[in-house]
């Protein structure tokens, strides 16, 4: 037992491990929410291009052409954007540069979100979905703290009505608590040139919108986000995030692809609404109760004591889905990736010989 006194190891990193997901080779793996059409062309042709300077030289320290191509596609000054590895750097940052004081979520909710509070010495404080899309006001909470909002929701794949993300915004602007927006997903859910959640930013001093090229633009692996938000607010985000993370390549191939006229990435967010309606439907008629998704991903939900088994089963029929175990209904269910349509048709085919007990 650690000696209260002791700087090393923090006690409150006790309930941490190591975010590990399972990564061997599968014929259909639906567990993490990549674009699993592929990369945007774009992106591909600028990597294509990269030589030795890129690999060489330092990149620039805060990853100016990812963010003039932001403030350009969005008609905003560079000063209203911040940069990172991925959504998950951006947050990280950000919450790097609040004094430690508590982050209230919605469960169910995005794990992680609650690990990078914890690792700047925050306390996650989650708050029943339903209960807090019923009160925007006692959701946000009464003193200063971090406010989280995924919309749309993970793992669910639910949305919330942009009122009442404005109520949350319009009471922790006055609260002097910060507001991170999450829209992760935000392609899939909102049409080209809905622009609200960068509106709500843009318009308050405590408030990021903070977005991703992980998922609709298919570069997870590439790790480029960026946040919107008051230049006061990035400034302190930038200072938090620190020099020299985002890499030269990345940063170039993530304005290429924000910056690119290629259907690309209507044609693949369609097809993804579209299959991820499908399937759905399939699901439901099989007897499923599924959530409407508005993301690249649908929750089928399940009893805890089905979750493991029914996820080891489908393994073995080829297919990898995420089990989340929640704490509140609708918390429990399988998570599972939209993708072309033949890998759809694999986890319909698996689900079918896990119900009839040949799997």
């Amino acid at each position: 037992m650690n000696n209260p006194t002791d700087i090393y190891p923090r006690s409150d990193f006790e309930t941490l491990g190591r975010y590990l997901p399972d990564r061997s080779p599968i014929a259909a793996d639906l567990s993490d929410n990549r674009n699993l059409w592929g990369a945007h062309p774009a992106a591909l042709a600028v990597l294509a291009a990269a030589g030795s300077a890129e690999a060489s030289q330092y990149p620039g320290s805060y990853a100016d052409r990812l963010a003039d191509a932001v403030a350009a596609r969005l008609g905003i000054s560079p000063a209203n954007v911040t940069t990172g590895a991925g959504g998950t750097g951006v947050l990280d940052a950000l919450m790097r540069a609040v004094a430690p004081t508590s982050m209230r979520f919605l469960d169910p909710g995005w794990p992680a979100v609650g690990m990078l509070a914890r690792m700047s010495g925050h306390e996650p404080v989650s708050v029943d979905w339903e209960e807090g899309l019923e009160d925007p006001v006692r959701f946000a909470g009464s003193s200063p703290g971090i406010v989280f909002v995924a919309n749309p929701g993970n793992p669910t794949g639910q949305s919330i009505p942009d009122d009442w993300i404005q109520a949350v915004y319009e009471h922790t602007e006055a609260t002097g608590s910060v507001l991170i927006i999450d829209e992760a997903y935000g392609e899939y859910n909102r049409a080209a040139g809905d622009r609200t959640p960068f509106d709500m930013a843009l318009k308050g001093e405590r408030t990021l919108c903070v977005k991703t090229l992980s998922k609709a633009y298919g570069l997870a692996g590439l790790r480029a986000g960026y946040g919107v938000g008051s230049p006061s607010l990035v400034l302190e985000v930038d200072k938090a995030r620190g020099p020299f993370v985002v890499s030269s390549v990345t940063s170039a191939a993530a304005a290429a692809a924000l910056a690119s006229d290629s259907p690309w990435l209507a044609d693949t967010v369609a097809e993804t609404r579209t299959n991820r309606d499908r399937l759905r439907e399939c699901l439901r008629h099989r007897g499923y109760p599924v959530p409407a998704s508005a993301a690249n991903f649908v929750f089928i939900l399940q009893p805890d004591e089905k979750l493991e088994p029914t996820a080891r089963r489908l393994e073995l029929c080829g297919v990898r889905v995420r089990p989340f175990r929640g704490s509140t209904a609708p918390g429990s269910g399988l998570r599972a990736t939209i993708a072309p349509w033949d890998k759809m048709q694999r986890l319909l085919d698996g689900l079918d010989l896990v119900a009839a007990g040949k799997a």
